[in-house]
This record gives structure tokens, C-alpha cells and sequence, in this order.
């Protein structure tokens, strides 16, 4: 036995298919983002850290800004940026060179896309990294630094 859908219903149906599949959709892929979920992680070596992430879909992206910030405050500050795209579904690497030279020893890091109109796009706040440099390395940092 089929059932007879009147034609007012009909409108509804022919309005959900046509207007309102596509529209979610197109919000589901939207949301889906640059960054893969869970795939920042800065790691220390004792004199860098080095800050990788994972990318799913780089259409129109201009390039990505890593941000550090300390492990007590959610106050990031830009530390550098990566013009050289890869594609989706590559790894980046950045090396964060200058965490030696603060005396905070646990950072958080995240990134931002920059997209070709303007817009941005924040990954999620990475967990804490410890980064131990010995005294002597700071000063010596701080040493070299004067004369350059």
C-alpha cells in the first residue's frame, strides 16, 4: 500500500531535498576545519621545542601563525609564521628557537590560519610543555644577543 502525500507536503519535501540537505552539507564540511583534532604537540629537546601539527583541508589558506603562551596565562603571543604550504593532510614543523630565552618554563601553544580574504581560523590550546634550559644556556643566549 503507498501512501498518498498531499501536495502541500510535497513542497516540504522537494524544500527539505533541495534546500536544506545541501545546506547541511555545506555547514558539516565547514566545520571540519583546517587543523586535525588532537594534532598539535610541541615537544622540547632542552634547547628548542618543536611544534608540530596536523592540516585536513587548506583551500584558500595564506599561511599559519604559531602562538605561545605561558602555562599560567591564556595571553598568546605570535612567535613566528609558515608560508610554505604543504597541502592537506601533511604534518607542519616549527621550531620555537626563542623559549630559551625566557625564564617560564611550561608553555602552551597554538596556531592560526590565516585564509587569503582575512579571515582566521584558531586551532585548539596544545597541553602544557616543559622546557627545562640550563642557566648557563640563557646567559649565554642573552650574551650573544648584546653583540650581534
Amino acid at each position: 500500500m503507498r501512501v498518498q502525500v498531499p501536495p502541500s507536503a510535497q513542497h516540504i519535501i522537494i524544500m527539505i531535498k533541495k534546500i536544506i540537505v545541501p545546506l547541511f552539507l555545506v555547514v558539516s564540511i565547514g566545520l571540519a576545519g583546517v587543523f586535525k583534532a588532537g594534532s598539535i604537540h610541541p615537544t622540547s629537546d632542552g634547547n628548542n621545542i618543536t611544534v608540530t601539527w596536523e592540516t585536513v583541508d587548506e583551500t584558500n589558506v595564506k599561511e599559519f601563525i604559531v602562538e605561545r603562551a605561558s602555562s599560567d596565562s591564556y595571553e598568546f603571543s605570535p612567535i613566528g609564521t609558515v608560508t610554505d604550504l604543504l597541502g592537506p593532510n601533511r604534518t607542519y614543523k616549527f621550531i620555537d628557537q626563542s623559549a630559551f630565552k625566557t625564564t617560564t618554563s611550561v608553555f602552551r601553544y597554538r596556531i592560526t590560519c590565516v585564509f587569503k580574504n582575512g579571515s582566521r581560523e584558531t586551532s585548539e590550546v596544545s597541553d602544557r610543555t616543559y622546557h627545562k634550559v640550563s642557566s648557563v644556556k640563557r646567559t649565554w643566549g642573552s650574551l650573544k644577543a648584546m653583540f650581534r
